[in-house]
């Protein structure tokens, strides 16, 4: 598990940064689990309480804003990868009707071409790629920042010597440790209106 290690002494570890490949790519969080309504907090000073930041980030407060930011820039990036195919099938089509004028140093080029154009189109959609989770994570990080600093508030008003997340891998867990709903309410989080979202 990577975890993000927050105070001194009790230890509040709380493992967010794995988040950063994929709330805002528009997936549905595998496993999170609909939160209809506020749990009570555990009792201060247990030892070990958890939470589900699956739950927490795609409508913790500025998830939408970085969501349709993300999904902009994704169309924008798709739209020059196309223009990159659009090309190279044209430049398919145009050998395929020349190359029976063509000598074979004129089928050479125009081959060469088609490749050179190919690994362009290759180099470029990695860089898209790296700049796309470079993005994603920039537009995440105040997100996953204030829901951390919600998470310490909690911690260490009642207590709680650690705060695991479930959402990076906890077989079972009792659900009176779960303090993922007053997470979201100290976020201004509205859990009745997110229960009556089709879907939640």
């Amino acid at each position: 598990m990577n975890w993000i290690h927050r105070g001194a002494g009790p230890a509040a570890l709380v493992a967010l940064g794995s988040l950063l490949a994929g709330p805002l790519a528009g997936q549905e969080p595998a496993g999170a689990p609909p939160v209809l309504e506020a749990v009570p907090l555990p009792p201060e000073g247990t030892p070990i309480v958890y939470v589900n930041t699956q739950a927490i980030l795609p409508v913790a407060p500025g998830a939408d804003s970085a969501g349709a930011a993300f999904q902009q820039l994704s169309v924008e990036f798709e739209g020059e990868l196309d223009a990159f195919a659009a090309e190279i099938d044209s430049l398919i089509t145009a050998y395929q009707q020349q190359q029976s004028l063509l000598d074979p140093a004129g089928r050479q080029q125009k081959e060469q071409e088609i490749r050179d154009k190919q690994q362009e189109a290759a180099t470029r959609q990695q860089e898209l790629n790296v700049e796309l989770d470079r993005r994603r994570a920039a537009l995440l990080e105040p997100i996953v920042v204030r829901v951390n600093e919600v998470i310490e508030e909690i911690r260490a008003e009642r207590g709680y010597s650690i705060v695991l997340d479930v959402a990076a891998g906890v077989v079972a867990a009792d659900t009176s440790l779960d303090i993922t709903t007053s997470v979201l309410e100290r976020l201004g989080v509205d859990l009745a209106a997110l229960s009556a979202t089709p879907g939640s």
